[in-house]
This record gives structure tokens, sequence and C-alpha cells, in this order.
């Protein structure tokens, strides 16, 4: 999520159900944040790896990985630029 130019990854338990509330944690502090164009964010996951996209509004691409395991959301990477779409 992205709010005044922060971004947040949430994180909740599934079980039991029903779904419990969102744990929220901002990215935003992690070093070489692209700052307050970022517009959008993504997030992929695969074990325990989790990586945070963010889309600015120059159409840069950065990107910060993140550990997770159990509920435990790790996430003090730097961020790094990507190739811009084209």
């Amino acid at each position: 999520m992205v709010s005044d130019g922060v971004t947040y990854a949430g994180r909740r338990t599934l079980n039991p159900a029903p779904p419990g509330p969102y744990t929220w944690t901002d990215l935003s502090g992690n070093a070489n944040y692209p700052g307050e164009s970022v517009c959008g964010v993504a997030i992929s996951a695969a074990g325990n790896d989790a990586w945070v996209k963010v889309l600015t509004t120059d159409g840069e691409v950065w990107e910060t990985e993140c550990a997770t395991q159990g509920q435990n959301f790790t996430c003090n990477n730097p961020w790094l630029q990507l190739t811009t779409p084209s």
C-alpha cells in the first residue's frame, strides 16, 4: 500500500479463521527509497522470501527484498532500481 509517499507491506494471520487485522511495516525508511514519487506497489513471494516492488510517477521501478518466516516479516534491505519498462 502507498499512502502519502510512504510504502507499507501488510501481513495478517489467516488461521484460525476469520483472518486477523493487518500489521503494517513501513518500508520507506530503507536505504535508497525512491521517495514521494512512488505511486504503486506490488509484492511477490516464494518460500521465505518476499520482494516488494514500487513504481514511481517517472516510470522507475525499484525493489527491496524481505525475509518471511511464520509471522515474522523482516524488511531492512536497501531499495535497488530495476530496469525501467519500455
